[in-house]
């Protein structure tokens, strides 16, 4: 397995072993009683973007390291970078929403969804260990470089509605690879006057990615693309002996896996895991899914703790109910329109649709981890190849 598909995979694994009882994976299946209606077809995006100016990296100056696990402060933090990554790749000032031409590419709904799923067969094996890209020439990757330039990717509400656990994910199978591709694209060629522009492409699509901050999926996506790019820049400033731009993408690299790890803390805390088939939830965890939902430090995290309350209400007790439908109530009313919308659909979402068994079918029959990862990879199909199994 290749380095960059296995630090993706350990991302997200790290995420849906911890929190099995993600209510997201419990909306895979149609409400019973309720017939959905088929998903309305995305209007393609036709007018070419204006590409946007991208300023030269900031000086480094003095450098500190933020020490993730020995700063008392540090649990407060946002799980965000630490360092500038201005350091790295600042990003252009272009006026259009990136969003609006991945959105073509969503699976289901995009005018261009076959296009991505035929982009996925050009792959090739990159250099090294950086798996599957796609070929250097691609002309995927020369249309997507000026949307790498551009200051917003805003899916939410711009492109896609809230809707609880039905909530849809751009197609972050074909993000990944551009960002892949990009740093390979560096790495394999570092003489090349575009290698250093290519891994700052990745890091910009990174930070682009996470701008919406309502998916943990798509969080984890963009830390990735960034870590792509970071690792590209280091190599390409250890070649040609540039040690400051050096010094900065390792600094950047070091934060990755803390925040991955971050992740998995955060969604463990609020998580109602399945214990012997059943789910269970203690006065402390609810107190602690609630104070989540209500001040957490990213919205991310309040979504999903959100998403829990619904489940509260089905599997707590008479008081763990009162608090979760509570707290849903005031945050019906939260400022952020996006909390407000997600916490309309766990206060308004049929408990006995929740209640359900969250495995059934084939992936019933599979090992414990199997139909875990298989669950993701129904829910969100543009992650198949990325998990076991899927």
């Amino acid at each position: 397995m290749s380095r960059a598909r296995t630090v993706v995979l350990l991302a997200l694994a790290a995420v849906v072993l911890l929190a099995a009882g993600l209510a997201v994976r419990l909306a895979l299946r149609p409400i019973p009683g309720a017939d959905r209606p088929a998903p309305k077809p995305l209007a393609r995006l036709t007018e070419p973007p204006s590409a946007g100016n991208v300023p030269g990296p900031a000086r480094a100056g003095a450098l500190r390291v933020p020490c993730w696990g020995c700063s008392p402060e540090a649990d407060a933090w946002p799980v965000r970078f630490r360092t500038d990554l201005d350091l790295l790749a600042p990003l252009g000032d272009g006026p259009g929403n990136a969003a609006l031409w991945l959105k073509d590419f969503t699976p289901e709904v995009g005018a261009r969804a076959a296009e991505a799923k035929e982009a996925m067969s050009r792959r090739v094996d990159g250099p090294g260990e950086w798996g599957r890209i796609l070929p250097p020439s691609d002309p995927l990757l020369g249309e997507a470089e000026p949307w790498t330039t551009q200051a917003t990717m805003r899916f939410y509400p711009e492109v896609f509605p809230i809707d609880g656990g039905a909530t849809r994910l751009p197609n972050l199978l074909l993000c990944i690879t551009l960002g892949r591709s990009w740093g390979a694209r560096a790495a394999a060629s570092p003489n090349a006057p575009s290698a250093f522009e290519d891994g700052r492409r990745a890091v910009r699509l990174g930070r682009l990615l996470r701008q919406d901050d309502e998916s943990i999926v798509q969080d984890l996506v963009g830390l990735a693309c960034i870590r792509m790019g970071a690792e590209a820049l280091y190599e390409v400033a250890v070649h040609r002996g540039d040690h400051d731009l050096a010094l900065a993408a390792a600094i950047v690299l070091g934060e990755h896996a803390p925040q991955r790890l971050r992740t998995a803390q955060q969604v463990t805390s609020i998580s109602i895991q399945p214990r012997d088939g059943s789910r269970v939830t203690s006065g402390g965890k609810v107190e602690k899914i609630v104070s989540t939902a209500r001040a957490g430090t990213d919205r991310r995290f309040r979504q999903e703790a959100i998403f829990q309350l619904a489940l509260v209400r089905v599997f707590a007790g008479s008081s763990g109910v009162r608090a979760a439908e509570t707290a849903l109530d005031d945050l019906s009313r939260d400022p952020d329109p996006l909390v407000a919308a997600a916490a309309r659909w766990s206060r308004t979402i049929d408990p006995a649709f929740l209640g359900e068994q969250p495995y059934a079918g084939d992936l019933a029959k599979k090992p414990a981890v199997d139909r875990i990862f298989g669950r993701l990879a129904l829910r969100f199909p543009m992650l198949r190849g990325l998990l076991p199994g899927s």
